[in-house]
């Protein structure tokens, strides 16, 4: 399969076959159960804790990890404009979705991912949007 990718405004855009697609290998993007547990969602980590906090008011806690799993693989694989930006590490991807638990406001959230060298996108982080 053959990308084309194109840089607008410092987002940019993925397009496979004239469509508008995530970005590479999104598909098997990859969210730990600890990343989610010991930091997004742990009230007690000094930088994870504001955003436990957050995640909270959206309905996300501990006891349902595996929803904010679900749906933060949802904004990797339906978004269509990213940023990407080399590190030492590989390529860090920022992705923008909307996300939320049934019976609560829903809210965007920025992710940011990491490819590194032969591997599938991992999470780094996800924090609240604008």
């Amino acid at each position: 399969m053959q990308y084309v990718a194109y840089r607008a405004s410092a987002v940019e855009f993925l397009f496979v076959h004239g469509e508008l697609m995530p970005f590479p290998d999104a598909d098997n993007a990859i969210i730990t159960q600890e990343k989610l547990l010991d930091y997004l969602l742990n009230p007690a980590h000094p930088v994870g804790g504001p955003k436990a906090a957050w995640f909270a008011s959206l309905g996300y806690t501990q006891r349902n990890w595996e929803q904010l799993r679900n749906d933060l693989l949802s904004v990797a694989q339906s978004c269509n404009t990213f940023n990407a930006k080399p590190s030492p590490f590989g390529v860090k991807y920022e992705t923008e979705g909307e996300i939320g638990c049934e019976g609560y406001q829903p809210a965007t959230v920025f992710v940011v991912w990491i490819v590194e060298e032969n591997s599938p996108p991992r999470l780094i982080t996800a924090y609240p949007g604008n």
